[in-house]
């Protein structure tokens, strides 16, 4: 299954997005961004292996 999206891109993306702004959107964006690299670190972990 492929997919169109690299999830350490649109982390990076949703960081710069974090600079530009203030406040409670500054953190909704940094929120995003540690979602797409929990996403990025899954896809990178062998499969059955369990992280804590």
């Amino acid at each position: 299954m492929g997919s169109d999206f690299d999830p350490q891109q649109q982390a990076q993306a949703a960081i710069q997005e974090a600079v530009v702004v203030g406040g409670f959107e500054r953190q909704r964006w940094l929120r995003i961004a540690q979602a797409w690299l929990e996403l990025a670190r899954t896809r990178l972990e062998p499969a059955g292996s369990q992280s804590s």
